[in-house]
């Protein structure tokens, strides 16, 4: 893989971070028009599938 795929596969996985994190009470919003869950849900795949394919060119800090 090359430098700039893995550096926009990062990019990604961060957007996707700050995405999820910001989500506020996933679990018991039912006012929302899309769930606030099947997000969390979809954001958290995309999270692991990218830390799966990044996985022998970079180390996250699980923290963040």
């Amino acid at each position: 893989m090359e430098k700039q795929e893995v550096e926009s596969l990062v990019l990604l996985r961060q957007k996707l971070i700050q995405e999820f994190t910001s989500l506020r009470d996933y679990k018991n919003n039912k006012n929302a028009i899309m769930k606030e869950i099947e997000c969390a849900r979809i954001l958290h795949f995309a999270i692991t599938e990218l830390d799966k394919s990044l996985e022998g060119y970079v180390e996250f800090d699980s923290k963040k």
